[in-house]
């Protein structure tokens, strides 16, 4: 009888927590994801070719990311940079010009860094209003339309060597 009881109670605990999981399994794949493009939190990624692979990039505009532990692709002469997997798949990182801590950051193609910011629109009205490179600024308005404006950069690996 203890036993059946047992049973009994462990079946009812089942059929409660079941359509609960189920629910969760067939949820889309954006509502379980911290990938997906959300106003309310950071997003935190660790590949940026979830934003400019996107069908929909500007969707991302004004969204607040993290992009973890990720690899620097190129840089250029503004200290600006890339992350991404090659020169036609990658996301323009600028620094922004009244952070002079970030702004005096040094980076190299190979660098594994973990950067905070803000998605924007890629223009030349952005290219002035930043201080980015006006031919980077390009690129990123003709390959995704957007950009990841930092506002927190970390290094966590770097390419360099010390001497």
């Amino acid at each position: 009888m203890r036993v059946q009881r047992s049973f009994l109670l462990l079946a009812a605990v089942v059929a409660c927590l079941l359509p609960v999981a189920l629910m969760a399994q067939n949820m889309p794949a954006s509502d379980q994801s911290s990938n997906s493009a959300d106003n309310s939190q950071n997003q935190v990624l660790v590949d940026p070719g979830m934003i400019y692979n996107s069908k929909h990039a500007e969707d991302w505009v004004g969204k607040a990311v993290t992009l973890k532990n990720v690899m620097v692709q190129d840089t250029n002469k503004t200290g600006d940079f890339w992350v991404g997997s090659d020169g036609h798949h990658r996301l323009l990182v600028t620094k922004p010009e009244d952070n002079p801590n970030i702004k005096a950051m040094t980076f190299h193609k190979g660098d594994v860094v973990t950067i905070m910011g803000t998605i924007q629109p890629a223009s030349k009205y952005e290219a002035g209003e930043t201080g980015a490179q006006k031919g980077s600024m390009h690129h990123a308005e003709d390959s995704s339309g957007v950009f990841l404006m930092a506002n927190d950069i970390s290094i966590t690996s770097s390419t360099q060597t010390k001497h």
